[in-house]
């Protein structure tokens, strides 16, 4: 019962707009309606590190590190309609806004994941904004970064195993926190394994859950 109660809760927002549109579509006006997706299991590359503040780095043959929003920022937010980047030679720093996200109105910022300058960014999530959610971990990056020092800014990042099992438990307190949100009397509910939230379901949250989430998800 559970189960269905948050699943009906994070189909509405999509349902509704789905609804309209067929109508629409009926007039003539529009000819297809979005599909609602659910998020994918956990595809994080071999060798990649991940943060808490759900950013990647990977290390490049010529000793940069290159930035992006992991799998689970990516398919929380969904659709972005811009992306903000920083300028080649600004010193960036763990902890601190790398970039900007905008979509629907609203804006997060994803957090440096180590302390360097940015030596290079991707003017094709410029032009296609879109390849954040396509391709995270590749066409999707977001820059590149020479570190102040490579051994320590790697040392505090999740790799391998752990930093798997750590997004599976993101994606489930992800889940948790929708229900939270969408319907108090779940609170203290114990939801089953596996649950999958719908992609784009973090914009579907009021003014005051979006700033609970950017808070508690992003940092």
């Amino acid at each position: 019962m559970v189960v269905v109660v948050v699943l009906v809760s994070l189909f509405i927002f999509l349902a509704i707009e789905g609804i309209g549109l067929m109508l629409k579509r009926r007039q003539g006006v529009v000819e297809e309606v979005p599909q609602v997706t659910a998020f994918s299991d956990v595809q994080l590359p071999k060798g990649l590190f991940i943060d808490e503040g759900h950013g990647w780095a990977w290390l490049t043959e010529t000793g940069e590190l290159r930035l992006g929003a992991d799998e689970f920022l990516s398919q929380a937010v969904g659709a972005v309609d811009r992306i903000d980047l920083p300028s080649v030679g600004a010193k960036v720093a763990k902890g601190e806004p790398l970039v900007s996200f905008h979509c629907q109105g609203r804006e997060i910022s994803l957090n440096s994941p180590v302390n360097g300058t940015v030596v290079a960014t991707n003017e094709t999530v410029i032009n296609s904004p879109s390849a954040l959610q396509r391709d995270p971990y590749g066409s999707g990056w977001l820059a590149s970064v020479w570190p102040v020092e490579h051994t320590e800014a790697l040392k505090s990042l999740k790799v391998g195993e752990s930093a798997v099992a750590w997004l599976e438990n993101e994606v489930q307190r992800f889940v948790e926190f929708l229900a939270r949100r969408t319907s108090p009397e779940l609170v203290g509910a114990t939801l089953p394994d596996g649950a999958r939230p719908v992609v784009g379901s973090a914009l579907a949250l009021d003014d005051e859950g979006w700033q609970e989430f950017r808070s508690e998800f992003v940092g």
